[in-house]
Order: C-alpha cells, then structure tokens, then sequence
C-alpha cells in the first residue's frame, strides 16, 4: 500500500471502495491512468452528475404536473431509467468521496 491509498483511507474511503478504483484502472487499455489521477476525474463527475440529476428532476418534475394522467407513468419509467444512468456512468458514492478528498486535501 503506497502512500496515496493510505491518505485516501485516512479521508474515508474504504479498502473496497480503493479495490474499485484499482478495477477502474486496471480495465483503462492505455494503462496511462493512475489513482491521482482517477481520483481528480471522479471529483470533475461528481458535478457533472449532481447537476445531469437537478436537470432531469426538473424536467422530469415539470413533466408529471404538466402531463394527463395517462402519459404520467411514462415520465415515472424515463426519471427512473435517466437516474440510473447518471448513477452508473458517474458513481456518484465514489465520486462524493473524491469531491470530499479533494475538497479537504487542496
């Protein structure tokens, strides 16, 4: 363990939570990513992901006050699957942990 995972467990992540980031970086073909550098892109999608949700429960929100009741359940299955989206191209858990590292280490 280098001295960068042990500042990430002292900031509270957990060792599966440093596992996952290792699986991250292990999948990247071009092997040029690194755990600094994981950690500052998961910081830069956690405001990408924070602002795609506020959007789509905007949007999502003005469209079931707005719609007839019959294309109301069709706005419900969207917001749903646009949530998990966002939730899985930005993990929004790992990425708060970076934001929150990165806040407190700067």
């Amino acid at each position: 363990m280098n001295d960068y995972e042990k500042k990430l467990l002292d900031n509270g992540f957990s060792g599966k939570d440093i596992g996952k980031l290792k699986g991250i970086i292990k999948k990247d073909q071009s092997q040029t990513d690194t755990l600094q550098s994981l950690v500052i892109d998961l910081n830069k999608r956690f405001w990408g992901g924070v602002i795609g949700l506020a959007l789509l429960a905007l949007v999502g929100l003005y469209g079931l006050f707005t719609a007839d009741k019959s294309s109301a359940f069709s706005y419900f299955i969207v917001l749903a699957f646009g949530i998990v989206v966002i939730y899985f191209v930005t993990p929004l858990n790992l990425a708060w942990k970076c934001h929150k590292f990165k806040k407190t280490s700067d």
